[in-house]
C-alpha cells in the first residue's frame, strides 16, 4: 500500500460524534427551563423550522453511525500504529502519542456504545442527562484532542508518511 489508510476512514466517526453532541446538546438546552426560551427564540430568529424535540431521534442515529464508522477508523488506526510500536516500543514519544490518541479515541467509542445501548429501548431514543454528558461533554472534547492528537501525530512525528514524502519529512 502507497500511503495509509486511516486517515481516510477517520472523518466521518469525528462528525458523526460532533453531531450527536451538537444534537443532544441542543435538545437538552431545549428542554431545560433556564434555557428553553433562548433556544426558541434563537430557532426563531434564525428561521429554523426543525423541532428540537425531533432531535433525539437523530441524535440516536447519529451515535449509531459514529459506531459503524469507528469500526474501520479504529482497525485502520491500530494496523498502522503496531508497526511503529514493534520498532520501538513505548520508548519513542511518537508510540506515546500514538497511544494516547488511540485510547482517547476508545473513549468515544465505548461512550458512542454506551449511549447506543442506553437508548436504545427508551421511549422516541430520549437521553437521559447522563447521555447528554456523555455525548456532549466527555465524547466532544475527548474527540476533539484526540483529532488533535492525529494532526501532531502526522505533522510532528510524520506519521503516515510513506517513500518520498518520508524522506523529505526526515530531511525538515
Amino acid at each position: 500500500m502507497s500511503h495509509p489508510t486511516h486517515p481516510a476512514t477517520v472523518h466521518f466517526p469525528i462528525t458523526t460524534t460532533l453531531l450527536t453532541a451538537g444534537l443532544d446538546a441542543v435538545y437538552f438546552l431545549s428542554t431545560w427551563g433556564p434555557t428553553s426560551t433562548i433556544v426558541a427564540s434563537a430557532f426563531k430568529t434564525l428561521d429554523i423550522a426543525i423541532n428540537p424535540s425531533l432531535f433525539p431521534l437523530l441524535s440516536y442515529y447519529t451515535t449509531l453511525l459514529t459506531l459503524l464508522f469507528s469500526a474501520p477508523a479504529v482497525a485502520t488506526g491500530a494496523y498502522e500504529l503496531m508497526p511503529l510500536i514493534k520498532r520501538d516500543g513505548l520508548n519513542s514519544k511518537k508510540a506515546k502519542v500514538g497511544v494516547l490518541h488511540a485510547m482517547v479515541n476508545d473513549v468515544t467509542v465505548v461512550g458512542a456504545a454506551w449511549n447506543w445501548w442506553t437508548r436504545r429501548d427508551a421511549p422516541g431514543f430520549m437521553p437521559s442527562n447522563l447521555n447528554v454528558v456523555v455525548s456532549s461533554l466527555v465524547a466532544l472534547p475527548a474527540t476533539l484532542f484526540a483529532a488533535y492528537l492525529g494532526g501532531s501525530l502526522v505533522y510532528n512525528y510524520g506519521m503516515g508518511f510513506r517513500g518520498s514524502q518520508a524522506k523529505a519529512k526526515k530531511a525538515q
